[in-house]
């Protein structure tokens, strides 16, 4: 079920979104919530790669590349 949720944005972020949204052609909402997909994904990947260094670290270390190779 969908939820709904109010927010109050100052208004040069609602300007820029309103602007984003007609240049990209879809609109506000749809925008908004593909920026906190996009930005719970990221926090995952983050979260992800700091307990995989975590854990190189208690293995001998891996680096940025191993760790990419891994996930990828």
């Amino acid at each position: 079920f969908p939820v709904t949720i109010m927010i109050n944005l100052p208004a040069d972020v609602r300007d820029s979104l309103e602007a984003r949204s007609q240049i990209e052609a879809i609109s506000s909402i749809e925008l908004i919530e593909r920026a906190v997909r996009e930005y719970l994904l990221v926090r995952r990947l983050q979260t992800l790669r700091e307990k995989m260094l975590k854990q190189a670290d208690l293995q001998g270390g891996f680096t940025d590349e191993d760790i990419f190779e891994m996930v990828s």
